[in-house]
């Protein structure tokens, strides 16, 4: 048995979702299935969770989506989706290279200041150093045993 990491997954084998901030105010949401978590969003699990169960039942379009009427048709990758407003959505993407993926593209991106007050605190729990428009991959690593969140292009 291998000993437990700093940084697991709070809820391995289950669908958990956290959230973030970038520089510019806009939110990301993020579905990790398997995939690392930073450390705020795994110490404060219970704000994240509390914070995706307000937002689902206001808005199911960010989480309830589907690209093909029939699942085998889906490409390997996640189909891109553009809700008319919400958060930037991104996947763990264990598939191909294990790292975040950006699938989703608001029309007009949420900014952390419309958000209420548990989804609002929850992001700002994870403030990133990039603008998610400008990002497709988010990579979650620990150089020098510091966590590191960065977007790439």
């Amino acid at each position: 048995m291998t000993a437990p990491s700093t940084f697991v997954h709070p809820c391995w084998g289950l669908q958990v979702h956290w959230w973030a901030v970038d520089p510019s105010g806009q939110v990301g949401l993020f579905s990790s299935a398997f995939g690392p978590v930073p450390t705020a969003a795994h110490t404060h699990e219970a704000t994240m969770h509390e914070a995706t169960v307000q937002a689902r039942a206001r808005h199911p379009e960010w989480f309830d989506w589907i690209c093909h009427d029939d699942p085998d048709e889906c490409p390997e990758t996640h189909c891109p989706v553009t809700p008319d407003y919400g958060p930037y959505l991104f996947t763990w993407d264990e598939e191909t290279d294990d790292r975040y993926t950006r699938f989703g593209i608001p029309k007009r991106p949420l900014l952390v200041s419309e958000l209420p007050g548990r989804p609002a605190a929850a992001a700002r729990l994870v403030e990133v150093g990039f603008r998610f428009e400008r990002v497709v991959r988010v990579d979650l690593s620990y150089p020098e045993g510091r966590e590191l969140l960065s977007g790439s292009a």
